[in-house]
C-alpha cells in the first residue's frame, strides 16, 4: 500500500517548484499556497540581505597621522615586556605553523611585533598602543603568498588608524594603487589579528579574575574583509594541560575558540594545538616564503 500512496503505478511523482514533489490528497490552492510561501521566504532573504551594509565603505582619500610618537622625543628601541615562539604541536593538523611576538614598551607607547609562517604564506603585524591605557592607536598587517609572481606582486598590505574619528584603512595590493576605506562601527578598544600572541595585550589589559568576563568593541583583522564588532572574553578555571607540562589559565573569545596563558598573562597555546617551540623536538619549519624586513612607518 505504501508503494500505492508514494509511486502510484510503480512511478515517482515529478518534482515541482524548488524540487519539492505535489502531495496528493491536497487541492491545488494549498499547493500553489506551499509555492508561494517558498517563493516569500525567499525573497525575504534577498530583501535582508540586500539592507545589511559591508563592514567598511570607500573613502575618497586616507587619514594621514604618521606612525604614533611621544612628541618631540624620538622613541626608543624599547624595553620588551613580553614575547614567546609558538608553533603547531602534535596534535595539530597544519604542522608548519610557526608564530613568534614581541610586546615592547618605546616610551609612551607599548608596540606588539608579530610574525606567523605557515605553508599558505606569512603575516606581518605592528601593532602600537598607548602604554598607560593599553588602548590600540594604530594597527599595521602585511601579507605574503607563495607563487610563481615576482614578490612584489604577492604582498598585500594594510594599516589601519584608529585616531581617528573612525577606523580608516589604507591597503594596497601588490603593486597596485593605494586605497582608502571607512570601517564601520564605533572606535575599537581591542585588535584581533592572525595568531594567538596579539591577545597578550587584551588580557594585561583586562586583569579578568576566574570567571570575569569582559565585552569590547574589536577590530577584527584576520579576514581579508576587516570587521569592528563586539567581542566577549571570558576567563574560565585554570587547568593542567598536559602537552604543555604546567597548569595554565584558560579564556575564550566569541564564547569559543580557548586558549592558553601564563600567569603574567602571556599566550602560550590553544585547544587546537598550538604550544611553545620548546615543547616540540623536531626543528622549526623553514618559511615558505622570504620577505622583506616589515616596515610598518613607511607602508602601505
Amino acid at each position: 500500500m505504501t508503494a500505492a500512496i508514494d509511486k502510484p503505478h510503480g512511478k515517482p511523482l515529478p518534482r515541482g517548484l524548488f524540487g519539492f514533489r505535489p502531495m496528493r490528497g491536497r487541492s491545488p490552492l494549498r499547493a500553489a499556497g506551499l509555492r508561494i510561501g517558498v517563493l516569500s521566504m525567499w525573497a525575504g532573504v534577498g530583501l535582508v540581505a540586500a539592507c545589511v551594509h559591508p563592514p567598511r565603505e570607500r573613502a575618497e582619500s586616507g587619514v594621514e597621522l604618521g606612525y604614533p610618537d611621544c612628541g618631540a622625543e624620538e622613541l626608543p628601541d624599547g624595553e620588551r615586556l613580553a614575547d614567546g615562539t609558538l608553533r603547531a604541536g602534535p596534535v595539530m593538523l597544519d604542522s608548519s605553523l610557526v608564530e613568534r611576538f614581541e610586546v615592547l614598551r618605546r616610551g609612551c607607547l607599548t608596540v606588539f611585533r608579530g610574525e606567523q609562517d605557515w605553508s599558505h604564506g606569512s603575516t606581518d603585524l605592528d601593532v602600537v598602543y598607548d602604554s598607560e591605557t593599553l588602548l590600540p592607536l594604530r594597527a599595521w598587517k602585511r601579507v605574503l603568498s607563495p607563487g610563481p609572481q615576482p614578490l612584489e606582486e604577492r604582498v598585500v598590505t594594510r594599516r589601519f588608524e584608529l585616531r581617528s574619528e573612525r577606523v580608516a584603512l589604507s591597503q594596497r595590493s601588490g603593486a597596485g594603487p593605494l586605497e582608502h576605506w571607512w570601517i564601520r562601527g564605533r572606535r575599537p578598544s581591542v585588535v584581533l589579528g592572525p595568531g594567538r600572541g596579539l591577545l597578550t595585550m587584551w588580557l594585561r589589559r583586562a586583569r579578568l579574575g576566574v570567571g570575569g568576563r569582559t565585552r569590547e568593541a574589536a577590530l577584527d583583522i584576520r579576514e581579508s574583509m576587516e570587521v569592528v564588532r563586539d567581542v566577549s572574553l571570558l576567563r574560565l578555571a585554570d587547568r593542567f594541560v598536559p602537552v604543555l607540562g604546567r597548569s595554565v589559565r584558560v579564556y575564550t573569545i566569541y564564547g569559543r575558540e580557548p586558549f592558553f596563558a601564563d600567569d603574567d598573562d602571556v599566550v602560550v597555546g590553544d585547544l587546537m594545538g598550538l604550544v611553545p617551540a620548546a615543547r616540540v623536538d623536531a626543528p622549526l619549519p623553514a618559511p615558505v616564503v622570504e620577505p622583506s624586513p616589515p616596515d610598518p612607518v613607511h607602508t602601505p
